[in-house]
């Protein structure tokens, strides 16, 4: 049985695929694959009667890949039992999407390919700047368990060493501000790692490049570009991380430092992270069918 590419379809039109997915969608379909929608803004506000309404019935277990935006753990748990209410299993679990999406549960499984890294859960600041502590002495980002606000870099992401109580305060408060309601999960402290950057951009961040790998079972959905950011070693190291995730679908996120090595900077559920500008949607979908149906 072959599987189906879930994906949103736009605001008050069910058969009619989200403008943001259009290019995607029709490669999907180029490519070999059978599509149906699931009505984000729905499933987001909570009403996961009419999320799937437009999903016909099926009683085959039929298999779904989410391509859709990004969503809170809780929130992809209710689209996961959404579709199963209609005969449809997600690839992904809630357990494993959370694996790859939060970067505290990932992290057993990538902290000796990356920077170091302490959390908590909430938003207390007080909490935070105790947390903050442990890097008295390094460069860091803040972020919450998924995103910075790295738009606002300087006074909102990047805390410089040795900071103190007031300056680091002044900067969670500028992130907690920009995240708003996205916040998620809890506060993050990670040790800035000095990626090989082309200068800064207007807001004074880091213009660095980052190779994001789209993996199916352990393995490469597409082989990365001959000028990525990888490793002399190639991708075998990634796939070895890759695999221990319970997953089959993720992206990892690797950059080279300026002392010449390379770190993985994110990981992500593969349904839910963009593709690279530079990644020809239809050899994704092809080479995507090609690894489901190895």
């Amino acid at each position: 049985m072959s599987n189906l590419i879930l994906f949103p379809h736009e605001a008050f039109s069910r058969n009619e695929i989200d403008s943001a997915f259009s290019e995607e969608h029709r490669a999907a379909l180029k490519a070999g694959w059978k599509t149906v929608f699931y009505d984000h803004d729905a499933l987001t506000q909570g009403d996961t009667g009419i999320t799937v309404q437009g999903l016909p019935v099926t009683t085959r277990s039929q298999k779904l890949i989410l391509r859709g935006w990004m969503l809170p753990g809780e929130i992809y748990a209710k689209l996961y039992e959404s579709v199963r209410s209609k005969g449809y299993q997600l690839v992904t679990t809630p357990e494993a999407y959370e694996e790859a999406h939060y970067l505290p549960l990932a992290y057993p499984l990538i902290k000796e390919q990356t920077s170091r890294t302490t959390w908590i859960s909430g938003d207390d600041i007080e909490s935070a700047w105790q947390l903050y502590s442990n890097f008295a002495d390094s460069d860091v980002i803040i972020k919450d368990w998924v995103k910075s606000a790295k738009n606002r870099w300087n006074d909102g992401c990047f805390i410089p060493a040795g900071s103190d109580e007031k300056r680091f305060k002044g900067i969670y408060r500028v992130f907690r501000e920009e995240r708003g309601n996205l916040f998620n999960r809890g506060i993050v402290l990670r040790e800035f790692m000095p990626l090989i950057s082309h200068g800064k951009d207007m807001r004074g961040m880091p213009l660095v490049e980052e190779t994001r790998l789209f993996f199916w079972n352990g393995k490469p959905v597409v082989l990365p570009l001959p000028n990525s950011a990888l490793p002399p070693d190639g991708i075998k190291r990634w796939e070895d991380i890759a695999g221990q995730f319970k997953s089959p679908f993720i992206t990892i996120d690797v950059a080279a430092l300026t002392d010449g090595t390379y770190k993985i900077v994110e990981t992500g559920d593969g349904g839910v992270s963009g593709l690279p500008v530079d990644l020809d949607p239809m050899l994704f979908y092809r080479s995507l069918s090609e690894c489901v149906n190895q």
